[in-house]
């Protein structure tokens, strides 16, 4: 059996979240780590629709036309303070 973590999942995860909707209480340290560690996914790991999902629960940032400047918008949110 091969199970498949969706991105938003593996952010929570990745940002040792308990709950999925942790991630809207991010402190601006754990903003920063989540960042670099999506500096760290391609941006062919996730599909458009996966990358655009992570950047309007995130931060309510309109989609993107590409993965990777989804990825990028994504970064560029995290990595300022709220």
């Amino acid at each position: 059996m091969i199970f498949k973590t969706e991105l938003l999942d593996a952010l929570s995860m990745l940002a040792g979240c308990t709950y999925l909707s942790d991630l809207h209480a991010l402190s601006v340290w754990q903003r920063a780590r989540l960042a670099h560690e999506i500096e760290r996914i391609p941006p062919g790991t996730a599909d458009l629709k996966e990358w655009n999902d992570a950047l309007a629960y995130l931060s309510r940032e309109p989609p993107q036309e590409t993965a990777e400047a989804a990825r990028e918008r994504l970064l560029h949110v995290l990595s300022r303070p709220r």
